[in-house]
């Protein structure tokens, strides 16, 4: 596996517990690199740790990611042209469409590129080549894409950077966050079935960079929908935070492939007292949560870079 982050990758670990790190750059791969093909139960919560997008759970997990998210891009880029990067069944597309951008997507698994092209009817291509030659967008998204990449410097570089009028926004897992600190190999969002790299928010940062685009910001994102279950979660990493716990490369017991269609089954909109406890919870752990977030150790990795200009 070699890829441009520093040249020929040198690597330490044991190849045993699935995850590898170059000792030259830093950056943590999977050993062996998974080969996972995206087919239809993928997309509706079947084997091989799916994602219903249509279930309750994923309806409104995705309303608390990306409408904040596009609100902030609006701020600096208003609404013009989209184009959103492995898009999936098109919910993104749909979120930024019904606020006015003009979207189109790419996504390279049939199934869903049918279906976003049928929700939002919009272009909706297996490749970026696949686009009108030339053809440059607003705003580029990649929600989740760069992890399953192989070669992500490359893919940025030729198929992506192209495509860039203004501004990249790219979103991946923290394999710096609390989480992954304190739950190592049990961390849900590991993965090693499924994703080739793990990402800090430096390598993320470098990488971009490395394809040839200017990083404006960098920062991590705490889960998107808060619960009581939420709260039990936040003061057991901050527990682990206290006594110094890092398991992302200790012997912790491994889980199975994630399977999100789990804990999609068990997910019920709150109502009543559990809604207003829900709430009230939020709220008091929000200031611990920025802090947190600040500090890179959210869930999630958000880094948005511009074009560079001619002359750089």
């Amino acid at each position: 596996m070699v890829d441009r982050f520093c040249g020929d990758h040198a690597w330490v670990g044991d190849a045993a517990d699935r995850l590898q790190r170059c000792a030259t750059c830093g950056i943590v791969a999977s050993s062996p690199p998974p080969r996972f093909d995206y087919e239809a139960a993928y997309f509706t919560g079947g084997a091989g740790g799916g994602y219903d997008f249509d279930a309750q759970f994923a309806i409104d997990s995705d309303a608390a990611r990306f409408i904040p998210e596009l609100a902030a891009l609006e701020r600096y880029a208003g609404t013009g042209s989209l184009l959103d990067v492995g898009c999936a069944t098109g919910t993104y597309l749909a979120h930024a469409q019904a606020r006015g951008w003009q979207v189109s997507g790419v996504e390279s698994a049939e199934f869903a590129r049918q279906e976003a092209a049928r929700r939002t009817n919009a272009t909706v291509v297996a490749r970026c080549e696949d686009l009108p030659a030339g053809q440059t967008f607003d705003v580029v998204t990649l929600h989740h894409v760069l992890e399953h990449v192989h070669a992500p410097v490359d893919f940025l570089r030729d198929s992506v950077v192209p495509r860039v009028g203004r501004w990249l926004l790219v979103e991946v897992p923290n394999f710096d966050s609390l989480a992954a600190r304190v739950y190592g190999r049990r961390w849900r969002d590991l993965r090693p079935e499924q994703h080739v790299y793990h990402y800090t928010r430096d390598q993320l940062a470098a990488v971009i960079e490395k394809a040839g685009l200017r990083v404006r910001q960098a920062y991590s994102v705490w889960q998107p929908l808060w619960s009581l279950r939420a709260t039990v979660e936040l003061v057991d990493q901050l527990l682990g935070l206290m006594i110094g716990v890092d398991r992302r490369w200790r012997n912790t017991p491994a889980l199975a492939p994630a399977d999100s269609s789990r804990s999609q089954a068990r997910y019920a909109r709150r109502t009543g007292l559990r809604r207003a406890a829900a709430e009230g919870t939020r709220i008091a752990c929000r200031p611990v949560v920025r802090v947190l977030e600040s500090r890179g150790l959210g869930e999630r990795l958000v880094v948005v870079a511009q074009a560079r200009r001619a002359d750089e």
